[in-house]
């Protein structure tokens, strides 16, 4: 029998719900500036293949980096470097993000990390690797918002997206900073050819069942030069769910 779009949302919202109840913080912590929400936990052993874990949340002040750490965890166990960074995410003030990401892209640890980014977070993660000023050449989203400018028109009420209350407002309202923070955009300047000549890498894994951010748009990527992987009877955050069939995925876009 098929599942509505509620029952759904709640079955997101369930294992949201037990990936933040698992107790697998990592006691290795660094510091990277001065505010608190400046640092960076390690997973997995040193001389691992480092992977630079950026959470999503849309956005909000509320710490909801601990719902990735299971998935930190396993990809620790499984050999990778982990770096599972929070930054600061503050309401109309999409600068002081991506000055993290840019901190972090210089980051000594990170030099030669893929990226990875789940939902809100792959906004930073892809504007990271379509600078062509920065060092990062490979990065995997998972549920992504690709097009900002998107993800605002198609929400029901504007004035309530929290994409747009991180942004300072819609995209008449602010056009200087979608034009500056979209990846849609960094991309478009960027421009297929230059993505392939520069050697880029781009995965990108969808779950089919996903209510929070509509699989059609990572359909709509398939014709560009990224490598695009759609998971039936996955939603949200199974796509970030160690031992479900999009873990294999993303082990395997990692490797």
């Amino acid at each position: 029998m098929p599942v509505s779009g509620k029952e759904n949302s709640g079955r997101e919202q369930k294992v949201r719900d037990n990936l933040r109840a698992l107790d697998v913080a990592s006691l290795e912590i660094e510091r990277y500036g001065v505010h608190p929400d400046q640092f960076i936990e390690w997973y997995g052993p040193e001389g691992g293949k480092v992977v630079c874990f950026v959470h999503g949340g849309f956005f909000h002040e509320d710490g909801t980096l601990s719902y990735l750490r299971p998935a930190a965890f396993a990809l620790g166990e499984a050999g990778y470097r982990v770096a599972l960074v929070e930054y600061r995410r503050i309401a109309g003030n999409t600068s002081a993000t991506m000055e993290d990401m840019s901190v972090l892209t210089r980051h000594r640890r990170l030099r030669g990390a893929t990226w990875l980014g789940h939902s809100a977070g792959s906004i930073p993660v892809l504007n990271v690797l379509f600078d062509p000023d920065l060092a990062p050449s490979h990065a995997v989203v998972l549920a992504p918002i690709f097009d900002l400018r998107r993800d605002v028109e198609e929400f029901k009420d504007t004035a309530k997206s929290d994409l747009a209350r991180w942004v300072g407002g819609s995209p008449q309202q602010v056009p200087n900073a979608y034009a500056d923070f979209d990846p849609a955009v960094a991309y478009a300047r960027l421009g297929a050819d230059g993505f392939s000549s520069r050697g880029y890498r781009l995965d990108v894994i969808h779950g089919a069942l996903d209510e929070t951010i509509p699989v059609q748009r990572s359909r709509d990527l398939a014709a560009e030069p990224f490598n695009v992987a759609i998971v039936a009877e996955a939603n949200h955050n199974d796509v970030i769910c160690p031992g479900h069939d999009a873990w294999i995925l993303l082990l395997g876009a990692l490797g």
